[in-house]
């Protein structure tokens, strides 16, 4: 509003001295008719001026950050010149990461040799690789009568690995719930029993034969031994905008990394699959040697070509896979190849469980050994998926 009052302003002066000139002459109104022309062009140069000579210059902490963990972040505006830069504002990136204690409202004025420096906290918020702190520059000349945006030249990239979180539960479902539905789905109850112990799991206690005895006895498990669990991360990129591709993609790690986090904590054998081309897996060790796991994980790439067509052959070709003793599917997308391969799931006995990324829940009813978790990108795993 000030800019366009003050073109208003400075219109009607123009004018005024025009009709002066018209009217009456003399070298007070040529000089401030001469005056009012030239205004807009030394504000245009003082603009182009202000635009070659002024610097900004950023720094992050540390290379490589973690989603949602603050790290110092600190820049200066430099005027290096003996003139004064007046109206200055900076514009940060907010669709990927956020300042704290700052704000694009603040209008700086840089005397002549003199520096500003802000030092502050920034946060990531998805994995990836992508631009941060300042955006683009403004400058607005001494009459405010223009205004200049322009992209900064002198940016700075960020290196963000996903978040690492501690969960016992998911979707209103407690993992080692789930772990021992998958259990007990994959064995047969045998004819044999013991004598019940505290801690054993109620639903083995042989009724029957506690109203013949009076006494508490378990039925014991028979049946194929399996292996650990089988942990699948989609990585096939949807879309081709970072707004919609990043959120989506940071939520996968993030939940694949939280269960796989809770199996290595509880000293449950498991295994990470994804692919990269083709079928990549890992070992997920115990909790001292994670870290090792996590690091790998963080630089998974997503892309087009990781389509679940590709996944269902991969994973067909995997019978470690299908010797697990039960799979979660860690999935951004849906369609007819990842309803075929939950019925091949099925169809070997196999107890899923999917963790579905995304605004829409698919259709999981032909699927009778299929538990779903929706989890929204915009989750937080500690408190959405625990309610």
């Amino acid at each position: 509003m000030t800019m366009k009052r003050n073109r208003i302003i400075w219109f009607c002066l123009w004018v005024l001295s025009v009709v002066g000139i018209s009217l009456k002459g003399g070298a007070v109104t040529y000089g401030f008719f001469m005056a009012l022309t030239l205004l807009p062009i030394v504000s245009a140069l003082y603009l182009l001026a202000v635009y070659r000579l002024f610097h900004i210059y950023q720094e992050l902490e540390q290379r490589f950050v973690t989603v949602n963990e603050p790290v110092s972040y600190r820049f200066a505006l430099v005027n290096e010149y003996p003139i004064q830069f007046a109206g200055i504002r900076v514009r940060f990136f907010s669709a990927f990461s956020s300042i704290t204690d700052l704000n694009d409202t603040t209008e700086y004025e840089l005397r002549p040799h003199t520096r500003i420096e802000k030092e502050t906290r920034l946060i990531c918020k998805y994995r990836g690789e992508y631009e941060i702190g300042i955006k683009e520059i403004e400058i607005t000349d001494f009459f405010r009568l223009f205004r200049i945006k322009y992209r900064n030249r002198e940016g700075i990239r960020a290196f963000v690995k996903p978040q690492l979180i501690s969960i016992d539960s998911a979707g209103g479902t407690e993992l080692s719930d789930a772990v021992r539905e998958s259990a007990f789905s994959r064995t047969e109850l045998d004819i044999f029993s013991r004598e019940y112990v505290p801690g054993d799991d109620t639903r083995f206690i042989n009724w029957s034969q506690y109203a013949r005895t009076g006494t508490l006895m378990t039925r014991l498990l028979t049946g194929t031994e399996h292996r650990g669990i089988a942990v699948i991360t989609d990585t096939y990129r949807e879309g081709t905008g970072r707004r919609e591709f990043l959120p989506k993609e940071n939520k996968v790690l993030e939940t694949a990394l939280a269960v796989c986090y809770y199996f290595s904590r509880n000293n449950i054998p498991a295994a990470e699959y994804h692919l990269m081309q083709e079928m990549v897996c890992l070992t997920v060790e115990s909790a001292p040697r994670f870290e090792s796991f996590y690091n790998i994980m963080s630089e998974i790439s997503f892309g087009s070509l990781n389509d679940h067509k590709m996944l269902y052959e991969n994973v067909m070709r995997r019978r470690d896979i299908f010797d697990s003793s039960m799979v979660f599917l860690i999935l951004s997308s849906w369609d007819k190849e990842t309803d075929a391969l939950l019925g091949e799931l099925e169809r070997n006995g196999l107890c899923a469980v999917v963790c579905f990324i995304g605004s829409d829940s698919p259709e999981l009813s032909g699927h009778k050994t299929c538990g779903l978790i929706c989890i929204s990108p915009s989750d937080d795993l500690t408190k959405g998926l625990e309610k």
